[in-house]
């Protein structure tokens, strides 16, 4: 084919040399303007190569891509997305596009050593060059291994996607270097009801859409949870223990899954084998999660013999056949066979404590078993085990294997919080191992460790999407050399509440549904998540065109970054509007609850970090006392709230100005979140206050607070009235994600109509209640003058310290009202630990205020962290580091010398 005027000539040399062999294939696309030529193979070109290529290719040639690269593996994929994106450009040159591996010599890797540029190293690396060739626009796509190849297609073909008309092809193409910042980006899925699982299972389809969404965001692993929860909720797990669904055990036939037929099994194990194959042909580990290996409702307690037959009336998904007799003996066995059923599985998880079903001395020998015969059947897998109430003799046990053993534990207990690590735990959780890290982070360092991030019970309908908050995590994801963190996918605890054969209900009306699949909805989530854990520093283009493409780009604009704000509202209600009561998923919903009614609110509120922030109650005996705090005070919090509301609905207005009633199924969607968001946060705002007053009240017996604390519930109440006028009708009045009704409403209407009954009351029981005849005086000390800021303070940030030394830390703290108080706190890394105080003292000579870390914190067990609090003379107060811009804390990493 001779190069006709305008046509658009694409020559992509995929320089693979993988040690494989393939004939060479040329193609032609059809465009408006031309066509693109596509060869690639094995070998190396001259750029005289390119005109007898390009000639010999017929006009009506079909489109057919061959190559060196693995077959249906993830470079395969990545060149599949880039002929796509190329589908219909019809653009004025020609343009080159050479690709090729950095573990072999071709012409990508040589062009780049030309351009005296480093060639990617390490796994899942990339380097796109935009360069010319033959004096042609040219790129160089270059990966460290297949994942990495694919990331610099995709990334390649998205932003060819971008360009329009005749403009420059490549006009939106980045000269971009990067490896992964974390390692193990990780999606974890539920399979907690039985219809709605199985319809996404047999779905090949649904799983393409969803790892190809994965592929795209450089998620690299994936998690599919089985036998969640132990039937304590709701009807029988269907997976606990999960052998059964798939196949049956040589030796326990009476172990079954009721009405489950051996059809159904076969057609269980092909499609959990196609999503295991989907999901690997896109560069993505397939992990499950094995969470409990026995479920039994009361009502069917263990039968007392294997042969008893299961009685007429046993419901379906019920595991029938196991007995504490054959339960571990038949567990081992099972398991060994699921795994050679499934041999290509790359991850396993654990859960180990009592709800596992295997408890006391049992487990011990159970799971070092287990560990063992893991390890000599598939010594590649990868074992992770979850921290909960498991002792140091079971982890160390998994260790002795050889095995790739990790731990995994919560981020912020079960819910999603501050992206850093908390500064301080609840009391109550604080000495057990199933808020955060405990006491896990000891030296000699001996296993990995993977943070587990609830998102799921926070965030299970509404949009989000932050990435600073993102950023943030990942930082703190280092912390004892995470491999990787794991969150769960929206809509996690989807159907939580229903019946196993209940139809599945759809989370938005017929009427606003934008997406073939609903998971599709939360395409910003997954693209934070996944591209700022691979980059932290990932450019914002990325994101920014996604917004612009959908919504226009100035009310995409808008749009984006009010869906930022809003993101940062359910972490500060986990984190400083909260009962301790909804740590567990099974109870907490911050998107929806009212949590509880203003009396208990006030009573039982606690911040899940009470090292940053301060309860209602607390701060209500600091105003008796006339005192202050360098906490976050609910105050405080409330205002916080109110700004972040008001700069979400001012976008937000900008956004639905700016289109008018050019507006879109998915815009609709995306405000009415949007504004939901923001009168939640209007919401705990005046929640926050109403308590505040409501302990004033108690503590005083004053009558005005309890008045005040009524009328900042009724604008609370009004808020939250707001809230469900914002929904509308575009939520389904039936949302299911959690089986105990008195906490999972099906909609925020329900949770109004408790609010407007519990404010009414409240009101009545106002006008009975009479004063205490002896009222404390409440002063609230008003500040004096202009210095309405807290302190400057700048801090040494000592990263490293060596063994057994005294550490002096500095800071120099300034404020025009003077300084009250500098104090250094400090601590192990172990939350079993509370701060150590040393107050700091000026020096004069340096002007700055010291304070030392004995040398007894630096033995060498754990690591070592602190922060500062300065106080000035007219109660403005401040910690720094400052958790509005930074991990609160720094971590001095102890000198030790490690086997």
């Amino acid at each position: 084919m001779k190069t006709k005027e305008n046509a658009l000539n694409l020559f992509l040399s995929a320089c693979f040399l993988l040690g494989l062999t393939a004939a060479q294939s040329v193609a032609a696309i059809n465009f408006p303007g031309g066509r693109i030529a596509i060869s690639h193979d094995g070998n190396n070109y001259d750029k005289e190569d390119y005109k007898p290529l390009l000639e010999s290719l017929e006009h009506d040639a079909d489109v057919e891509i061959m190559g060196t690269f693995t077959e249906g593996g993830p470079a395969s994929h990545g060149m599949k997305a880039l002929k796509e994106s190329l589908t219909g450009k019809a653009v004025e040159g020609e343009y080159i596009i050479i690709a090729g591996l950095s573990s072999g010599e071709n012409q990508a890797t040589e062009l780049l050593r030309k351009l005296k540029l480093s060639l990617p190293e390490g796994e899942e690396a990339v380097r796109i060059q935009k360069t010319t060739y033959d004096g042609k626009p040219a790129i160089v796509l270059c990966g460290s291994d297949e994942v990495g190849l694919m990331y610099a297609f995709l990334d390649t073909a998205k932003r060819i996607s971008w360009a329009e008309g005749s403009d420059d092809l490549f006009a939106h193409v980045m000269d971009i270097a990067e490896a992964p910042d974390v390692k193990e980006r990780t999606v974890s899925v539920c399979t907690i009801n039985r219809r709605y699982f199985e319809e996404r299972l047999h779905d090949a389809e649904y799983w393409a859409a969803y790892f190809d969404m994965m592929a795209e965001n450089r998620l690299n692993q994936f998690l599919l949870i089985f036998g969640y929860d132990n039937g304590q909720y709701r009807e029988p797990t269907f997976t606990a223990p999960v052998y059964p669904y798939f196949m049956d055990v040589e030796g326990y036939p009476y172990v079954k899954l009721s009405g489950l037929s051996s059809e159904q099994q076969t057609q269980n194990r092909e499609s959990l084998q196609k999503m295991i194959d989907l999901a690997h042909e896109r560069g993505i580990e397939f992990g499950v999660g094995l969470w409990d290996q026995i479920d039994k409702p009361k009502k069917y307690p263990f039968p007392a013999r294997d042969d008893i037959e299961a009685p007429a009336d046993l419901p379906r998904n019920l595991i029938w056949g196991l007995t504490q007799k054959n339960l571990v003996p038949y567990t081992k066995l099972a398991l060994s066979e699921f795994l050679e059923t499934f041999p290509d599985i790359d991850l396993i998880q654990f859960r180990m404590h009592w709800e596992s079903g295997i408890k006391g001395d049992v487990a011990l020998k159970f799971w070092k078993e287990i560990f063992g015969m893991i390890k000599e059947q598939c010594p590649d897998i990868k074992i992770e085990a979850r921290a909960k109430d498991v002792p140091d003799e079971t982890l160390y046990d998994g260790v002795d294997t050889g095995a790739d053993f990790r731990v995994a534990t919560k981020h912020w207990m079960e819910q999603m919080g501050m992206p850093f690590h908390p500064t301080h735990i609840n009391k109550a959780n604080q000495h057990d191992r199933r808020h955060g890290y405990a006491d896990l982070l000891r030296y000699p360092k001996r296993y990995g460790f993977k943070w587990r991030l609830w998102s799921g019970g926070t965030t299970r309908a509404l949009l989000w999407g932050d990435p600073e908050w993102v950023k943030l995590f990942a930082e703190g994801v280092h912390l004892y050399d995470g491999v990787g963190y794991e969150f769960n996918e929206p809509l996690y605890f989807k159907m939580n509440g229903s019946k196993h054969d209940a139809p599945t209900t759809d989370l938005l009306n017929p009427e606003h549904q934008y997406t073939p699949y609903e998971f599709e909805r939360y395409w910003h989530y997954f693209q934070v998540m996944g591209r700022v854990g691979y980059n932290p520093d990932t450019p914002a283009d990325v994101w920014e065109m996604e917004f612009k493409n959908r919504f226009g780009e100035k009310a995409g604009l808008e749009l984006m970054e009010a869906l930022h704000l809003a993101s940062r509202v359910l972490p500060r209600i986990v984190s400083a509007s909260y009962l301790p009561s909804r740590f567990p998923s099974p109870q907490g919903w911050p998107e929806l609850q009212r949590m509880d009614s203003l009396e208990e609110f006030a009573e039982e509120s606690k911040p899940s970090d009470i090292q940053q922030f301060a309860s209602p109650k607390e701060e209500a005996e600091l105003i008796m006392r006339g005192a202050f705090t360098v906490r976050r005070t609910p105050s405080q919090t409330s205002q916080w709230f109110l700004q972040t509301a008001h700069e979400i609905l001012e976008r937000v207005e900008k956004a639905e100005r700016g289109l008018g009633d050019k507006q879109s199924k998915e815009f609709v969607s995306t405000v009415t979140d949007l504004k939901m968001l923001a009168q939640l946060a209007r919401y705990h705002a005046n929640r926050l206050q109403a308590a505040v007053r409501y302990n004033l009240y108690r503590l005083s017996g004053d009558l005005q607070f309890y008045d005040k604390a009524i009328d900042l519930e009724t604008r609370a109440v009004a808020a939250y009235g707001s809230l469900v006028k914002a929904a509308g009708n575009v939520y389904n009045m039936k949302l299911d994600f959690g089986s105990r009704k008195s906490l999972f409403p099906g909609h925020w209407k329900d949770e109004h109509q408790k609010l407007v009954k519990e404010l009414a009351a409240l009101k009545k029981a106002c006008k009975t209640a009479r004063p205490k005849p002896d009222i404390t005086p409440v002063s609230f000390w008003v500040r004096e003058g202009d210095d309405q800021e807290p302190p400057l303070a700048e801090l040494d940030r000592i990263h490293e310290a060596p063994l057994n030394k005294a550490l002096k830390v500095s800071a120099n703290v300034e404020d025009p009202s003077g300084v009250k108080f500098v104090n250094l706190r400090y601590r192990r890394v172990t939350q079993f630990e509370d701060y150590e105080l040393a107050k700091m003292v000026l020096n004069a000579s340096t002007g700055r205020y010291e304070a030392t870390i004995p040398a007894s914190f630096f033995e060498g067990q754990y690591d070592v962290m602190y922060f500062v609090e300065a106080m000035d003379t007219v109660g403005n107060g401040r910690m720094v580091p400052d958790m509005e811009a930074e991990t609160p804390y720094v971590i001095v990493h102890v000198q030790r010398k490690e086997k």
